[in-house]
C-alpha cells in the first residue's frame, strides 16, 4: 500500500512478545521503521490473554502509539465482509472479519500467519512476511 503501514494480526505480536516465531523479526523492523499498527481487536485479543498482564508494560505504548479504532466505518465494512464470506460459506470468524474491515477501512495492508483465512477478503493487501 502506499502508505507503507502494517497492521500486525495478534498472532505476529505475541510471536514479537515472546521472542519466538516467525513474525517476530518483521514486527521488530516495522516497529523500528515506525510503520507497525494495531487495531482495536488485537487490544482486545491481547488485553484477553494471559501474555498481558506480564508483559504491560511493553503492550500499553505499543497501543497507545499505533492504535487504529474500530469505527462506525469500519465496523460496516467488517460486517459486509462477514456477510460476503459466510453467504459463501468461507467465514472466518467475527473477530478475523471485525480486523480486515479496520485494515480495508483504513487502505493498510495487514500481516498474519492465517493468510489462508484473510486471502479470502476481497480487496485486503496482505504484508509478506520478511524473516
Amino acid at each position: 500500500m502506499a502508505n507503507g503501514l502494517i497492521v500486525a494480526d495478534s498472532d505476529l505480536i505475541i510471536d514479537w512478545l515472546r521472542g519466538r516465531g516467525p513474525g517476530r523479526a518483521s514486527v521488530r523492523r516495522w516497529i523500528e521503521q515506525d510503520r507497525l499498527r494495531l487495531t482495536a481487536i488485537t487490544a482486545f485479543e491481547l488485553r484477553s490473554g494471559a501474555d498481558f498482564v506480564q508483559r504491560a508494560e511493553v503492550i500499553g505504548p505499543l497501543l497507545r502509539r499505533r492504535l487504529l479504532p474500530l469505527d462506525g466505518a469500519a465496523a460496516l465494512e467488517a460486517g459486509r465482509v462477514n456477510g460476503h464470506l459466510r453467504s459463501q460459506g468461507l467465514s472466518i470468524g467475527v473477530a478475523d472479519s471485525l480486523q480486515a474491515g479496520i485494515c480495508l477501512r483504513y487502505r493498510i495492508a495487514l500481516a498474519s500467519r492465517n493468510r489462508r483465512h484473510f486471502d479470502r477478503v476481497e480487496g485486503l493487501v496482505l504484508a509478506e512476511l520478511n524473516d
